[in-house]
């Protein structure tokens, strides 16, 4: 399903001149020098083709569209006129002098095979370049003097003929040759394709997947065979799998063509997440970015990608998200975009030398907007702040499940996959968010030196958000009647009165200690919110204390007794959820708390 929706995919880019995605025999490639030859194969110069980097402070190898390149490992197997210096040059700084030499060898007899009937002047001269070309003396070669240690790095080099436009593998007679070559399987083996049905040249190995985090650099393989316990019916390797050439050369290209892509990923804990539409339209993709973490979410962003999102997508996306919590329905998006695409996410995460798939969702367009909408209405809730994001993206609600203390701050890859599943699919959260989150509201301290909260407004929005959908699915209407955006000062639900409760009290004993750095939430909230019975007639005792010395007092009085003439009795044990109830409770009230305290000041100042 997977590699199917790719091979898809692959075939409406290579359809589409602006996608620029190689063709089939074809890869992209990073090229740091072009060595400019002469018709008769002379060395003249080295030409350097390294660009500014993302960060614009150092010169990077230039992404470069060149014959397709092999898969190695610890082999020799070099690729046809794009190589490192081992392969075209014969020299490395490996100390391995008798298999560089080898490596020459193989990179000359490869040529002889793809160029050995050719009869171009182009072609002639790469051949007689590598006919002359003295690997014992590359040290000395005054072309190479100046630029030899950048090349020993590893950049991969191209050639070029003196006083010809563009590169040598562009030549059209060359091209020609190597699909030619190309197209043979590297057994022969042929069989029927999974993926097309087709009697074809079956793959033995597949292309490597790049730009996964955490895999190994150099790529990783989603399908590979590496050992006797993997195989059966006597096929070894790929041939277990068995897909044809072209197929595994498209999802490899076209996947790799989306990791290398900023605006086309994200990443969702261990998971390298790619998402894409079956049209070569960049709306899909810059609107599915844009929903994933909306731009108001910029400021202190995870991800750090460089491109500039479009000003209109921006907006067309606010419109949607402020539709959806406005309860209005999503329709007529926009004149560009189709409701009944077919959209679908893949989530890759590293292991060892492969990569596995952690999730793949399938959904119209329409659908996965609908989706994400209902996500983000479902996380709203009153800001404590201004500057915090309207919309929380994932990467913010996954922050919030590990430790502020821990130096790895990466959420569990389990429960990272988990999260992103009930997003886009619009079932429940798992049981483990809001286990995680509680327990990081009952084990953290405040810390303002640190910037710790143990109650925060993305805690309290993921809180919010889950019981919301237990509520939902559950047909629990008195408890989704509680949970509203801001402060519902009409339910008379008990978790949420002594939440509310809870966070009068904490008020009345800052207002009767002004700048006190310990409150009654650092003693006293874990066990208020799990057995109140046992808190409450301590804290209420300890809060006359306090009404006495504030300048306030009598109001908050008055709000304590508003509130206990609602609670009829102080629950022995509170279950997880009303827990969380409780949470929601005190955080809103608080939030209504500090507003008002806001408006007032504003007030007087004026």
């Amino acid at each position: 399903m997977v590699i199917k929706a790719l091979n898809r995919y692959y075939d409406i880019l290579a359809e589409d001149e602006k996608s620029n995605i190689p063709l089939y025999g074809y890869s992209n490639a990073k090229v740091g020098f072009a060595l400019n030859i002469s018709m008769t194969g002379e060395l003249l110069d080295v030409i350097p083709l390294k660009v500014e980097g993302s960060k614009g402070k150092e010169l990077v190898p230039r992404s470069m569209v060149v014959p397709e390149q092999a898969k190695r490992s610890v082999n020799i197997c070099p690729n046809f006129l794009c190589d490192n210096s081992t392969y075209a040059l014969g020299i490395d700084n490996k100390e391995k002098p008798q298999r560089t030499k080898d490596a020459f060898k193989a990179f000359k007899e490869l040529h002889y095979q793809v160029l050995g009937s050719a009869k171009g002047q182009v072609a002639k001269a790469i051949l007689a370049f590598l006919d002359n070309w003295n690997i014992n003396k590359t040290k000395e070669h005054p072309v190479l003097k100046d630029c030899l240690e950048e090349i020993l790095e590893g950049s991969n080099l191209v050639f070029r003929l003196d006083g010809m436009t563009g590169y040598i593998h562009n030549d059209l007679e060359i091209k020609r040759l190597w699909e030619k070559y190309n197209s043979r399987g590297e057994d022969g083996l042929v069989g029927q394709c999974l993926i097309t049905g087709e009697n074809t040249l079956i793959a033995k190995l597949h292309p490597n997947i790049k730009n996964v985090k955490n895999a190994q650099s150099s790529g990783a393989s989603l399908v590979s065979f590496n050992a006797p316990s993997y195989e059966s019916y006597g096929k070894t390797q790929s041939y277990n799998s068995p897909i044809s050439k072209r197929v595994a050369f498209a999802y490899t290209t076209v996947l790799n063509h989306m990791l290398s892509n900023q605006k086309q990923k994200i990443q969702v804990g261990d998971a390298t997440t790619v998402f894409w539409a079956e049209s070569p339209e960049e709306i899909y993709t810059d609107f599915a970015a844009e929903l994933f973490n909306p731009s108001n979410n910029q400021e202190g962003k995870e991800d750090k990608s460089s491109y500039k999102r479009d000003i209109k997508v921006q907006e067309l996306v606010k419109e949607v998200l402020f539709r959806a919590k406005s309860g209005m329905r999503i329709s007529d998006i926009d004149g560009k975009i189709n409701e009944q695409t077919k959209f679908y996410i893949l989530g890759l995460s590293p292991n060892a030398s492969r990569v596995s798939v952690r999730f793949f969702h399938t959904d119209s367009f329409g659908g996965f907007i609908e989706k994400i909408a209902q996500h983000y209405k479902d996380m709203g809730i009153a800001k404590d702040f201004d500057n915090k994001p309207a919309n929380i993206p994932i990467w913010m609600m996954l922050r919030e499940t590990v430790s502020p203390k821990s130096s790895d701050k990466e959420a569990i890859p389990l429960l990272a996959g988990a999260v992103m599943r009930s997003i886009v699919s619009g079932s429940p959260y798992p049981v483990s968010l809001f286990n995680a989150i509680m327990l990081r509201v009952k084990v953290d301290m405040d810390d303002k030196d640190k910037g710790i909260q143990r109650v925060n407004y993305v805690r309290t929005a993921m809180i919010k958000a889950y019981l919301l959908r237990q509520a939902r699915i559950h047909n629990n209407k008195k408890l989704e009647e509680v949970l509203t955006v801001s402060l519902n000062e009409q339910s008379t639900d008990t978790e949420y009165l002594l939440g509310r409760l809870f966070s009068i009290l904490e008020k009345a004993q800052q207002d009767a200690n002004p700048g006190i750095n310990a409150t009654i939430k650092d003693r006293y909230f874990a066990s208020a919110c799990a057995t109140p019975a046992a808190v409450f007639p301590i804290l209420l005792r300890l809060v006359q204390h306090h009404i006495s010395k504030s300048d306030y007092g009598y109001a908050i009085d008055r709000k304590i007794e508003v509130l206990m003439n609602e609670i009829t009795k102080f629950p022995t044990h509170l279950t997880l959820e009303q827990q969380g109830t409780f949470v929601i409770g005190y955080y809103q009230q608080r939030v209504a708390l500090y507003k008002k305290s806001e408006k007032v000041e504003k007030e007087k100042e004026n």
